[in-house]
């Protein structure tokens, strides 16, 4: 019989048996461990539009002009108004409530390549082009939301006829203007371009 370091004799059979966990104790974990993880998730969903005040649509939203375009020179720096935009190009930015009206976006610049984008407040682009895209390389577009494109649809407009026709279920969108413009001169006659550039209510299109 084997003894232990105190001269007892030890004998394996007196130890207490080990109790393997139940199938309630490990359910028991296991949902306390889901418990918490759910907890933390949905803390991090309500913290997000604390911290999210500060995002490109936000920011966008902030640059761009309530009526017409407001066009933007980036900056290489950290203190530009939306850090990140390409400095080769100048931009421009308008808000567009087409729930309150279609709204009219017009624009040329002849031999200069250019795009258009519009936005929704999740940051997803609804609809884009560019000057090889468009008719002419100039835009003629009228973005409207589901209710007015039907109208359009039953009463067709001779004044629309060749222009592009944007649907949209979102009513508050953002247009991005991008004009190449790698040179000071460049820069200028872009800005000069966006200045001219229409974003605008057009009601006149819908019949009532």
């Amino acid at each position: 019989m084997p003894m232990n370091a105190h001269g007892s004799v030890f004998d394996p059979e007196r130890l207490p048996a080990r109790k393997m966990p139940t199938a309630g104790a490990l359910s028991a974990g296991l949902l306390a461990v889901l418990l918490l993880a759910g907890i933390v998730h949905i803390v991090t969903i309500l913290l997000v539009p604390h911290y999210s005040s500060a995002d490109g649509y936000s920011r966008a939203a902030a640059v761009a002009g309530d009526k017409g375009w407001k066009a933007l020179v980036p900056l290489a720096s950290s203190k530009a108004a939306i850090p990140g935009l390409d400095t080769l190009f100048v931009h421009g930015f308008c808000k567009l409530a087409i729930d309150e009206a279609p709204v009219l976006l017009s624009f040329e610049a002849a031999n200069r390549f250019w795009s258009l984008a519009l936005y929704d407040r999740f940051g997803t682009v609804v609809f884009s082009l560019n000057d090889r895209t468009a008719v002419d390389g100039a835009l003629e577009m009228l973005v409207v939301n589901s209710l007015d494109a039907e109208r359009l649809k039953e009463s067709p407009q001779a004044d629309l006829e060749g222009m592009i026709i944007v649907e949209s279920g979102n009513s508050d969108l953002i247009a991005v203007l991008r004009l190449y413009a790698p040179g000071p001169a460049d820069k200028l006659e872009a800005e000069a371009h966006i200045g001219t550039a229409e974003c605008a209510p057009a009601p006149v299109f819908i019949e009532n």
